[in-house]
């Protein structure tokens, strides 16, 4: 019986260490998402025109989507911004909102992990729709289970992105 025991406590111990890595998600360096940390980082304000809609895999990903939607945006001083959007899933309805050579206004907010030249986007303002996709705290409008428009949404708020009209 002991044995049986001492067995079944390795194989729940041994499940656990395997269950670790498997449940932390993918990020820079961080175990969660900027909306579950206590203090919060600053948005900032800019303005800029698309160069580059790049849909595909996100290394920098803190949530369980693999394929992101990140605008490569020319800001004034010349330079260029990888601003990440979120989920494909959550955000086909907004893609038709954008396209390239579009000026947009900005509101995004980036860590101290993050690559120079990286944000995440909480809303972004074209000259048809205003696209929010965080709330105040930054969390995920597709986090909540609900859509932008309020309705429920299919799985983990995914589908019912939808752009504001101006």
């Amino acid at each position: 019986m002991r044995m049986i025991t001492a067995f079944l406590v390795t194989a729940v111990l041994m499940l656990g260490l395997l269950a670790t890595p498997a449940e932390a998600q993918k990020g820079m360096g961080e175990r969660s998402g900027v909306a579950r940390e206590a203090l919060t980082p600053p948005t900032l304000s800019m303005v800029g025109t698309v160069t580059e809609i790049r849909i595909g895999p996100c290394e920098h990903t803190t949530g369980p989507s693999q394929e992101g939607v990140h605008l490569i945006v020319k800001v004034p001083d010349g330079s260029a911004i990888n601003l990440h959007l979120g989920p494909k899933s959550a955000l086909s309805d907004d893609l038709k909102h954008l396209s390239v050579g579009q000026a947009v206004d900005i509101e995004a907010f980036r860590t101290d992990l993050m690559p120079q030249d990286a944000y995440v986007a909480t809303s972004i303002q074209t000259g048809i729709a205003t696209i929010d996709l965080r709330d105040a705290n930054l969390r995920p409008s597709w986090a909540s289970g609900k859509g932008r428009d309020g309705r429920p949404s299919g799985p983990r708020g995914a589908g019912r992105s939808q752009g504001r009209g101006p």
